[in-house]
């Protein structure tokens, strides 16, 4: 990680040629009064700091009395250059100061894309707000309403801000856009765990720029490929005062229209021309409408139909056949004339067990764990019995709400033909999968159904009960957790795909359900053998 040494100097000082820095390559620096600032960058700040003294000098009039020295171990001048005209950009626009160079932001700079450091330079910004020199951009609105976790309303933490912020100074200074004839746009990638904020950036940064005078006229869209996902995105958006709803879209109705801007939440679920099922001829008149034959997929249709994208994106949480791969994903983005330009978002904001828990959680279905953890104020626990695990969810609904089960499909949708048979018997339970993709969550009379992955993506719980199918097993005899295709009855997921893919796709899926629960999650296993080897790293009760 790239880390900042600013030293402040008040001027002039008798001891300028004592002056020392922690990194002595390159300077980032600025001058400022109170009411102006200069900005430069130089390998010699001593010797360029008396010059601005002189009176034949462009800073003298302004009589600055105050530097601030930027160095650090990875400044080099090119870097330093590139960072020199974001900030003289990025200042103008933040408006807390008049910039005395303004016209050096118009010099056209030739500079390495290095991710890494384009991320140093979003935490330089946040440095400099410690310090005063810049204004704190607000993304959040006044109210603080709790009636919906995606609310545009809600507070956001320091890190979202902080991320929000980066996402608008990449746009005012245009630094995704190409920097040689050749070159393409670079989307802006944000990635995280599951409970990292994701969504609610997503969604406050929509509502932001479609209310803001600077972007509220540009045309903009907010894309889900996952249809419960969109549904809930949209009642919310339906409730707040002007015309947002429409604007949140299927990913086929990029293909029917340029976007100046573009934000793709889930980005993960972007789909392939694989196991489409019923889309299958969509997808395809979808391409042709575009020129492109099937051997492209939804990002490609993103990155054709907008010179300014958004993702937001986790790798682990791809669940399905019909996902684009990580590997696909990223080949497409790093292109040598593509690439991205990162946002960081790592803080754990769903899950109250903290940032250890998600990783934990992988580290478990992987058998990667070398001991068993313990989450303070979170309530994890595998069960012995499902009917116990039912009925301290049906408790806990009636105190908290929002408690759900959900599973694998490691049954065959058997009411689908006749409702009266349970899908699903487990220790004399019955249950019924959940019949609706939208809004299963708010549906009071279906709380006892079982979800799937395809109802309840992207969605919290306040507790989450899981129930681990026949389809998983762990098998004494090497000590690993394995799939079983023929307990796997989803044929969107498992048809024409090697059984390493399935696995991977099946264990995302419980991944995904035992990272649902802000308060807790509850866990029961059908396999015996599955069930003794994780009481070792999840309490049983």
């Amino acid at each position: 990680m790239i880390e900042f040494e600013i030293t402040v100097h008040d001027l002039p000082d008798e001891e300028i040629d004592n002056w020392e820095f922690a990194y002595d390559y390159h300077y980032l620096y600025i001058l400022g009064n109170g009411k102006d600032v200069y900005i430069g960058e130089t390998n010699d700040v001593i010797t360029r700091t008396k010059q601005h003294f002189y009176p034949s000098d462009s800073c003298y009039p302004y009589k600055f009395n105050r530097i601030y020295v930027i160095t650090c171990r990875e400044f080099e001048e090119t870097r330093a250059k590139h960072y020199e005209a974001l900030l003289i950009k990025l200042m103008f626009a933040d408006n807390k100061f008049h910039i005395t160079n303004l016209d050096k932001s118009r010099k056209r700079i030739h500079y390495e894309r290095k991710n890494e450091f384009e991320l140093g330079f979003d935490r330089l910004w946040v440095q400099l707000g410690t310090l005063g020199l810049v204004n704190h951009r607000t993304f959040q609105a006044v109210i603080n309403s709790d009636r919906y976790k995606y609310s545009p309303y809600t507070i956001l933490t320091q890190e979202q801000t902080n991320a929000l912020n980066s996402i608008l100074n990449i746009l005012t200074t245009q630094e995704n856009k190409p920097h040689k004839k050749r070159y393409l746009h670079r989307p802006i990638l944000i990635e995280g765990d599951a409970g990292t904020g994701k969504t609610v950036v997503a969604t406050t940064l929509f509502y932001y720029l479609k209310s803001h005078p600077d972007f509220g006229k540009m045309k903009i869209g907010m894309v889900y490929a996952n249809t419960a996902t969109r549904y809930e995105v949209e009642q919310l958006f339906k409730s707040i005062p002007g015309v947002y709803a429409k604007d949140i879209i299927k990913p086929i109705d990029v293909t029917k229209e340029k976007y100046d801007i573009l934000i793709c939440d889930e980005a993960h679920r972007l789909r392939r021309k694989k196991n489409l099922g019923l889309y299958s001829s969509s997808f395809s008149a979808a391409n042709e409408r575009m020129g492109l034959d099937n051997s492209h997929d939804e990002l490609d249709w993103l990155l054709r139909n907008t010179d300014c994208l958004i993702l937001f994106y986790d790798r682990k949480q791809i669940v399905s056949a019909c996902d684009i791969s990580y590997q696909d994903f990223f080949a497409r983005l790093m292109d040598k004339y593509r690439g991205i330009r990162p946002v960081e978002l790592n803080s754990q904001m769903r899950i109250r067990a903290g940032d250890r828990y998600v990783p934990y959680i992988f580290d478990l279905l992987e058998q990667n764990p070398t001991s068993a953890l313990e989450f303070d104020n979170y309530d994890f626990q595998l069960f012995s019995s499902l009917q116990d695990m039912v009925m301290q969810l049906q408790d806990k609904e009636k105190t908290f709400g929002l408690c759900r089960m959900c599973s694998g499909y490691a049954w065959q949708w058997s009411s689908k033909k006749d409702a009266s048979v349970p899908d699903i018997t487990i220790d004399g339970v019955d249950i019924w999968w959940n019949k609706q993709r939208k809004g299963w969550i708010e549906n009071e009379a279906a709380k006892n159904d079982m979800g799937s992955i395809y109802a309840i993506p992207g969605l919290d719980l306040n507790y989450a009960g899981v129930v681990i199918g026949p389809d998983v097993y762990y098998d004494r005899a090497d000590h690993t957790i394995k799939v079983d295709r023929k307990h796997f009855f989803d044929h969107k997921v498992k048809d024409a795909v090697s059984d390493e893919e399935l696995k991977r796709f099946v264990l995302n899926t419980y991944a995904h359900f035992l990272t649902r629960g802000i308060c807790g999650t509850y866990v029961y296993i059908c396999d015996d053998a599955l069930r003794e080897y994780l009481s070792q790293f999840i309490p049983i009760v």
